[in-house]
């Protein structure tokens, strides 16, 4: 045991022995020493100056030249001129987001060719007239903007602008659904208040005619005893007459109140009319989601690709589309649900039971899809019977949604109008019910009298009554059932609710139903910050490589003669190159902080983690450099250039090939840069001490290949070696 002890101290004796002399050297030679400091800078000039570069890249996209045309003609809607494509003109003018430049179509089109502008926004001529022809035209056709795009000119400026140029395009669609549904739901607010206004001339019309309606048969029971009993019949026929004034004093009061309240619902009649159209637009616009989405999938269908990450973004845009298909079938059928609440119609009853299947089969959809993103991120891959199944459910939403706004102008939209027009109509019956009566009494009035003045004839003139008088009856019990329907104050009310509702806050629903709560579990407030594991990691990389590309991995023999073993001579060159390495993690790392202002959660575990990396590093491109010579080098290098790729640094790995993928958890850079972003976004002990872990793996199996096969592998290239600095090629 001790003769083991007594040779560990020699073999270290001898390791310190060969730093202590390099030290020596380094600190007696300025030219060596001036090396040696470049060398432990130059590595954090790269870090700096690619951090620096990217801090806050997206805050300066207004220098992305962004050409925008407007041959807008724009159009006319009920005496109103209107250009849209004016409007979006005015709202570019002080969106600071890209920079948006006003100029000729030919301009532009010659801007985006020769790569003055990055790309163009063309507002077509017939940009308003497509856009307002669903409430102009019977088939309405959509606008369109005319994107252009020089994508020769930079790789990532065509995403910024196409991103710019679709919030355009979804902020025009969503104000037009705001403006439209805020016009149609303040006629029918309007309609609320002046209903609610003559509600109660419209309750005293109802309660008159209902009394007349009451006293009726009791006149009709007094003719009759009146005719059994001729011997009286002056005397009733006296009391007859002269209960007739006052009922026709009372019609003629109740016809002058039903004419007013006539005009107020025959004034409103036309803003009810505009609930249908609107149904048919927001109908519309679910079934262009269902289209989309079942384009996406059939897309995903036919690539049958196996890139999971690039599965999963399409499937997670096709459940968030259903998802705003369902809010906005919500919104229908509350309305729709709403209206028949009080219509009570057996058709329109029938179609809120179809739309509500079709609800039912995209919320279902959007449910399967949440089973597939989960199978996803489990790490399985989707079954091509699943993608299948999602395209065909998607057609069977699309299918039903084609059907029934198909046949929504001709059966639905007629059934909606209609019964609104019924209940306009009562107003229309109520007047025509007070003129027939008034019609009538006269006639009355004329028979009573001649009766009295011809007693002779009394029996035949009562008996003329007698017969009308149930047709008089039948007549006004009719219309007073009809007109019951009035005095309900819970239909009454319903109906004024629904029309009361504030326009504005309705309108903001419709064209924006869902609001994004975003929830920042690691929040880094630049994108330099962000990048910082990347490319410090990135630097020590190409630190520790130019140390082993500049300095000698052989060491001198002593001058006393004393023989220095293979692994002497591996652990006293690394503690010299380790010293050197460490100096230069500590001025990237803390560079990064002091002059960068880079933000870290955990300064001192960051430069820790830094110089821990190095360490690694060092050994992992020492061993190579030292067992295989520059056969190693040249493996550094080509080890350097797939970790740049496969560590997911920079894109996320799944976004990667799936070679990429693959050799992902191999890569020592995978962990040293999963490593320091715990440090700069928020330390998560288990992650940390993992990446930690993993790397020292990587260490311990670089000091294993160069303790035991240093000797041997350089007595075998000994000879290659020989030959290969004979050609006056190589470089050291």
């Amino acid at each position: 045991m001790r003769n083991i002890f007594d040779i560990f101290k020699n073999h270290m004796k001898n390791v310190f022995r060969i730093y202590k002399r390099d030290m020596k050297n380094i600190l007696t030679s300025y030219v060596t020493l001036a090396i040696i400091i470049a060398l432990s800078i130059l590595p954090s000039l790269y870090s700096w100056f690619n951090i620096k570069a990217c801090w806050d890249p997206y805050a300066n996209t207004k220098g992305l030249s962004v050409a925008v045309v407007n041959l807008d003609k724009g159009t006319e809607f009920r005496n109103v001129k209107i250009n849209v494509g004016d409007d979006v003109i005015k709202k570019l003018a002080n969106n600071q987001a890209i920079g948006w430049k006003f100029v000729s179509e030919s301009e532009a089109e010659n801007g985006v060719k020769y790569g003055k502008y990055y790309a163009s926004v063309t507002i077509p001529k017939d940009f308003s007239q497509n856009l307002l022809s669903i409430v102009i035209q019977d088939t309405p056709k959509k606008s369109e903007l005319v994107y252009s795009v020089n994508e020769k000119r930079n790789a990532i400026a065509p995403k910024i602008t196409q991103k710019g140029a679709t919030n355009l395009q979804e902020e025009i669609t969503r104000n037009f659904i705001q403006t439209s549904s805020d016009t149609i739901l303040s006629y029918l607010n309007q309609f609320g208040i002046e209903l609610d206004k003559i509600k109660p001339g419209l309750k005293n019309i109802v309660d008159v005619i209902v009394n007349v309606d009451n006293s009726i048969p009791q006149v009709g029971k007094d003719l009759d005893n009146f005719y059994s009993q001729s011997v009286e019949f002056q005397k009733y026929m006296q009391n007859v007459q002269k209960n007739l004034p006052v009922t026709s004093d009372a019609l003629n009061k109740t016809l002058g109140i039903a004419q007013t309240g006539n005009g107020y619902i025959s004034k409103t009649q036309q803003s009810l009319q505009a609930i249908s159209p609107s149904i048919k637009s927001n109908l519309s616009l679910v079934k262009d989601t269902a289209d989309n989405a079942e384009t996406l999938l059939k897309g995903l269908q036919d690539l049958k690709t196996s890139d999971t990450g690039a599965n999963r973004k399409v499937l997670v845009t096709v459940r968030d589309k259903y998802a705003d298909g369902v809010k906005k079938l919500d919104n229908i059928l509350s309305l729709l649900n709403s209206i028949n609440n009080v219509l009570n119609n057996g058709v329109l009853e029938n179609f809120i039971n179809n739309l509500s299947n079709v609800r039912n089969q995209m919320s279902d959809q959007q449910n399967f899809l949440n089973l597939l993103i989960n199978t996803i991120d489990q790490g399985n891959q989707v079954l091509p019977e699943n993608i299948n199944s999602a395209v065909q459910g998607a057609g069977k939403i699309s299918g039903a949604l084609g059907n029934i706004i198909d046949n929504f102008d001709t059966q639905i939209a007629p059934v909606v109008d209609q019964s609104l027009k019924n209940f306009a109509g009562l107003s229309d019956d109520s007047v025509k019910i007070l003129q027939n009566m008034q019609t009538n009494m006269p006639l009355v009035s004329s028979l009573i009298g001649g009766i009295n003045t011809a007693s002779g004839s009394s029996v035949d003139r009562l008996k003329e009554l007698k017969d009308k008088f149930p047709k008089i009856q039948q007549d006004i019990h009719s219309n007073a059932e009809k007109l019951k329907g009035l005095s309900d104050d819970q239909k009454f009310n319903e109906i004024t609710k629904l029309l009361k509702k504030d326009a504005k806050k309705e309108s903001d629903f419709l064209a924006n139903p869902i609001d994004l709560k975003q929830n920042r579990v690691y929040p880094i407030p630049n994108y330099g910050s962000a990048m910082s594991p990347f490319y410090t990691t990135l630097s020590l990389w190409v630190g520790a490589f130019i140390l082993l590309s500049l300095l000698s991995v052989e060491v001198k023999s002593f001058e006393d003669g004393v023989k220095l073993g293979a692994r002497e001579q591996f652990f006293g060159r690394y503690f010299t190159f380790v010293t050197i390495a460490i100096m230069q993690a500590l001025v990237t790392t803390i560079g990064n902080l002091i002059l960068l202002k880079t933000y870290v959660v955990s300064p001192i575990i960051y430069v820790m983690l830094g110089v821990y990396t190095s360490i690694v590093f060092t050994m992992i491109i020492y061993t190579l450099v030292s067992v295989l010579r520059n056969i190693g080098k040249a493996l550094a290098m080509v080890a350097m250039v797939l970790q740049v790729s496969a560590s997911g640094g920079t894109f996320p790995i799944e976004l990667m090939p799936q070679f990429f993928q693959n050799i992902n958890p191999m890569m020592p850079f995978t962990y040293a840069i999963g490593a320091m972003r715990e440090t700069v976004g928020g330390i998560l002990m288990q992650a940390l001490v993992k990446n930690i872990l993993i790397l020292s793996i990587f260490f311990f199996i670089s000091v294993f290949f160069g303790v035991f096969f240093k000797e041997k592998a350089n007595k075998l290239s000994e000879k290659f070696v020989k030959q290969f600095k004979e050609s006056g090629l190589a470089g050291e």
